[in-house]
């Protein structure tokens, strides 16, 4: 333990002097190296103090968003693009031909939670792209296939008398009939190196992550397995024809054999690998396309079909083969059917020109980062194909997949984070929350890691993954370490193997921080207070006043985090105090109620205040934060009060914001205007016990006297708080023109009667409005302000 510690201490030094010496970049990397160092060392430390049947925790090894992954030797070429890349993103244009040749290009998906979403309409853009582009005008003219083979050896039958024109530009003349044909640039995809690769088992060659062209990749590889099917029914069925087959079958097969090395790589002595892998619940269709019809004995009931019987599947068998699979298969599969028909109704002349066509003419920008990081910053900067992809995407894939052990947990949790995720229905009466949507969970997290790290976290630029991970490790090592030391010594001699304690991974991340945290916020945003736990009508732990106060201090937060820019951060410190809330009043202690009692009678007050000191004095983002973390340390310690000096020049600064605010100048001080009136409104009402309106998000403020004396008096009154009404809904204007005899005033008395604010129908007991009524009503909201917020 104490080499450990030194380890650390050392390695903090050394960052620390560095720092003043290296560019920042490299500071970063430097910075993620001894993150991962330290985690490393904390695990094994844990591991070897806690008894020996504590479970490993092998995804604690390297987080996925910290310096660039280092990789195995490989072939000279490819090495010297890694060295580059580890130093600057190298972009590359590369023919297809290059990029499925060999195994230098091998892609997986483990960064990449979209799944295959491609269907027909997306598939059939690319394919008639690439057979217009191809084929030109020579789709449909009669085959004569002798014609076009000669000593060609690898199958290939383009026409050896094509001469080259200008740059990416080619004139055929075949038949008498002229096409130009050009590249075709299928765009960027943006790959990062994995550290997987066993050149041993798998010879030299790379693996790459695919964070950007999984869709486009996918769909190539379909359509080349669908060539690859046609050339070789084709090539059986002259073989079993009377003639033997001759020099066609044998061009056809070998055509065929040289798309499937495209598809699948082999070497000698080496194990299989597949040009692509998704991820294996969604890889069981893809992987039997691209192997294709071989002799080995089925293993599962999806292998007992021909890839070349597919396309006359009947729905009988389509609904069996399809029914234990995931959505991606289905998708897969009605895309290589759908790719396959189209085929057939080519010649096997232009079946060959589309081949030669996309192996040698279609180009992509191989994009290669320096880091994980990076590939998805360059993503999201980029108008991407199919859904969005979002950073609490990539979030998902590490929670799910990079820290979860088991598959079936994997899957269950994805599915779960999915349903979460969707869009929210209207929920039945009795029902509880099932979704919440995707960007609720994004402001969840983002929420959640900054109370857990105490740090600001940017929501744009990708930045906030990397401190998601950081939270996720954190909890991580934390609940781990609780589970270690509570694990009981194992017996000498003895075996307790079956009371082994899975380790806390992704899976209770997302049940035990993310769900939770996400349908809170989704509560709290959408109004819906009465869904908490602690406020439940059902519990006797508060009385119906006590539940109105609370309540009504609640939507003021709503309403002023959701209508102030300049207290978003306040939401970070009104999450916490929702889910320990929550999570006492779903205990069954007996200490449940004085910690309820506690966190509702100082820490809501206080979040309250300072909340509104935010939205007043609009400090600046640093104390802001600063003011929240001070918040959280409070609830922590169960300390709510800060220094008296602290305390002082808040309320000092408050008084001053509200008297001077220029509230009806902006649309934002009116929300804010609105928020503090219903506030005053509510408390008020509850102390004459009178019911609080609800249902009125759309109120508003309505700027009193209009017409003044002097411009001096217009530019000091007309905006402050003591000129402004609380209305359900905006005032409708008056038609132009149209005489009246009933003054401004006594319209507006007459309105301010219907309205169900107290405040405002006090106003239409006044006779008139002038400006020493707006001075008085000015010092009568101060004064109120002080009783609401204890600013006395």
């Amino acid at each position: 333990m104490l080499a450990i510690l030194f380890i650390i201490i050392s390695c903090s030094l050394i960052n620390v002097v560095v720092s003043f010496a290296i560019p920042k970049s490299e500071l970063i990397t430097r910075c993620d190296h001894f993150i991962a160092i330290t985690s490393t060392s904390i695990s094994t430390s844990l591991s070897q103090t806690s008894s020996d049947n504590s479970a490993s925790l092998p995804f604690f090894a390297a987080p996925a968003f910290t310096s660039s992954p280092q990789t195995s030797p490989t072939s000279p070429q490819s090495t010297t693009t890694q060295q580059t890349a580890t130093q600057t993103t190298v972009t590359t244009r590369l023919p297809l031909g290059t990029l499925f040749d060999g195994r230098d290009y091998i892609f997986i998906t483990e960064s990449n939670v979209r799944g295959y979403e491609w269907t027909q309409k997306e598939t059939d853009v690319l394919l008639d792209d690439l057979m217009d582009a191809a084929l030109g005008n020579l789709g449909g003219i009669s085959d004569d296939y002798e014609d076009t083979t000669g000593s060609t050896s690898n199958g290939n039958a383009s026409n050896s008398d094509n001469k080259s024109a200008d740059k990416g530009e080619e004139i055929s003349n075949s038949n008498n009939l002229l096409t130009i044909t050009t590249d075709y640039e299928l765009s960027q995809i943006t790959l990062v190196p994995t550290s997987d690769w066993d050149s041993q088992k798998l010879g030299l060659g790379n693996r790459y992550d695919v964070y950007d062209g999984q869709q486009r990749l996918v769909t190539l590889n379909l359509l080349l397995a669908g060539l690859r099917n046609s050339f070789q029914s084709e090539a059986n069925e002259l073989l079993e024809s009377n003639e033997g087959g001759g020099k066609r079958a044998v061009a056809l097969d070998a055509t065929a054999n040289e798309i499937s090395n495209m598809l699948m790589p082999t070497k000698v002595r080496k194990e299989d690998v597949m040009r692509i892998t998704l991820r294996k619940r969604d890889n069981v269709l893809l992987n039997k396309i691209l192997v294709g019809d071989t002799s080995t004995p089925a293993e599962s009931p999806e292998e007992e079909i021909s890839t070349q019987s597919y396309t006359s599947l009947t729905t009988k068998q389509k609904t069996q083969l399809l029914s234990p699979l995931s959505i991606a298969n289905t998708r897969i599969l009605n895309n290589f059917i759908h790719i396959s028909n189209r085929l057939t109704t080519l010649t096997t002349r232009e079946r060959l020109r589309l081949l030669d066509y996309i192996v040698e003419r279609v180009y992509l920008l191989v994009c290669i980062p320096e880091t994980s990081l990076i590939a998805r910053n360059i993503v999201m900067s980029q108008g991407r194909k199919g859904m969005d992809n979002e950073p609490v995407d990539d979030f998902k894939g590490l929670v799910c997949f990079r820290y979860t052990l088991e598959e079936s947990d994997m899957y269950d949790t994805f599915d779960s984070w999915d349903g979460l995720a969707a869009e929210p229905t209207s929920k039945e009466e009795g029902s509880s929350i099932k979704s919440v949507g995707r960007d609720i969970i994004a402001s969840a997290c983002l929420l959640r890691a900054s109370a857990a790290l105490r740090t600001k976290i940017r929501s744009r630029g990708g930045d906030e993954v990397y401190e998601w991970e950081r939270w996720l490790r954190q909890e991580l090592w934390l609940q781990n370490k609780r589970l270690a030391q509570q694990q009981p010594p194992q017996q000498e001699g003895g075996n307790n193997s079956q009371d082994q304690v899975q380790p806390w991974q992704g899976k209770d991340f997302f049940i035990e921080e993310i769900e939770p945290s996400s349908i809170a916020l989704y509560k709290f945003r959408t109004g819906q207070l009465d869904e908490f736990a602690f406020l439940s009508s059902d519990k006797k732990s508060m009385t119906k006043k006590q539940r109105d106060i609370v309540i009504s201090r609640l939507t003021f937060l709503r309403d002023i985090t959701m209508g102030v820019t300049s207290t978003k951060e306040a939401e970070i410190a009104i999450l916490e105090l929702l889910l320990s809330l929550e999570y006492a009043a779903s205990s069954d202690s007996g200490s449940s109620k004085p910690i309820i009692t506690r966190y509702l009678d100082e820490i809501l007050p206080l979040i309250e205040k300072w909340t509104l000191w935010m939205a007043l004095t609009k400090p600046s983002p640093m104390q802001r934060h600063s003011r929240v973390f001070a918040l959280l340390d409070a609830m922590a310690m169960g300390s709510p009060k800060g220094s008296d000096d602290d305390d002082d020049e808040i309320v000092t600064s408050m008084k001053e914001g509200m008297d001077t605010y220029e509230f009806g100048a902006t649309a934002g001080g009116k929300r804010l205007a609105a928020a503090i009136l219903k506030r005053m409104n509510s408390h008020v009402m509850l102390q004459e016990r009178k019911n609080i309106p609800v249902d009125h998000d759309d109120a508003t403020v309505d700027m009193i006297q209009q017409s003044w004396s002097s411009e001096e008096e217009r530019e000091e009154w007309s905006t402050r708080i003591g000129n402004l009404a609380l209305i359900s809904q905006p005032r409708r204007r008056t038609t132009r023109g149209k005489k009246s005899d009933v003054s401004l005033w006594e319209r507006k008395t007459k309105m301010y009667k219907k309205e169900p604010w107290i405040l405002t129908k006090l106003l239409a007991e006044l006779d008139d409005w002038d400006i020493s009524a707006v001075q008085d009503q000015q010092k009568e909201m101060l004064s109120l302000m002080n009783e609401v917020w204890s600013l006395a």
